[in-house]
């Protein structure tokens, strides 16, 4: 039996998560009661940021299940980022509910873990209950590089296989965008047809998020076939989302929708 802290909860298992391909997935489980919760982190992020912790913490509370990972090439998993696409860290997220989870869950995700959790629940539709995007950006590969990509970029993409990006939050450190990235995000796009969900959604979304438009949390309401849709727009909030009161704002919004369930 697992030993249990001063509070009579179970301590947070850390853990490898062998893949097929020879892959090594890192990731940080609470055992408890569900529905569990399931964190996905953003691109170049990984499973250690402010939000994944505020809910580990309301979860170690409430004594509920909880996982939170590091995609393939983000933080201490197996790889390079440059090497992952969409369909593999989608698969990524499946596998970790198959594997890591039981019973009914709830996903979630945080900018590109925002597209992973539609993905996954699309894929797992008996097992997720119920989703929550921050600042969910499905079709960024699309919408928000190709698209604004110059000439001059999408011949480097196509001719040398990659392109270099600003990256806002460290700009000693560009991002290698590969042309993988691109293509294989074109065989997940979602918001060019309905979305086949029907478990409740909660999309939050900052109105000065310099990443993610604000209107892609609506675009993402209208394709959802679900009736349970909650858009919640915060009027100064950034595509981080990671302030004390946004952190209090994503316990309020999943621990509603959680006991609900």
């Amino acid at each position: 039996m697992a030993d249990k802290d001063k509070d009579g909860v179970p301590p947070i298992a850390a853990g490898i998560l062998a893949r097929d391909s020879g892959a090594s997935i890192a990731y940080k489980r609470l055992s408890g009661k569900g529905p569990g919760i399931v964190f996905l982190h953003g691109f170049h992020s990984d499973m250690e940021g402010t939000k994944a912790l505020a809910l580990e913490a309301m979860c170690r509370a409430q004594g509920r299940a909880f996982v939170r990972f590091d995609l393939f090439g983000h933080g201490t998993s197996s790889g390079k980022v440059e090497d992952g696409c969409i369909s593999r860290w989608a698969e990524d997220a499946v596998a970790v509910l198959d594997q890591l989870t039981e019973g009914p869950q709830v996903l979630v995700g945080s900018s590109l873990g925002g597209w992973l959790a539609l993905l996954a629940a699309l894929r797992r539709r008996d097992r997720v209950v119920g989703l929550v995007g921050i600042a969910a950006a499905p079709d960024f590969t699309e919408d928000l590089m190709w698209a604004d990509f110059t000439d001059q970029q999408r011949r480097d993409l196509l001719e040398q296989g990659f392109v270099t990006m600003e990256n806002c939050y460290e700009p000693e450190n560009p991002w290698r965008i590969p042309r993988l990235l691109i293509e294989d995000g074109r065989n997940n796009l979602l918001l060019v047809d309905n979305i086949n969900l029907s478990c409740p959604v909660r999309l939050i979304q900052g109105q000065k998020d310099a990443d993610v438009p604000w209107q892609t949390a609506l675009k993402i309401a209208d394709r959802l076939e679900s009736p349970d849709v909650e858009v919640i727009l915060v009027k100064d909030g950034d595509h981080r989302l990671s302030r004390d009161h946004d952190l209090e704002r994503l316990v309020a919004v999943v621990e509603r929708l959680v006991t609900a369930i």
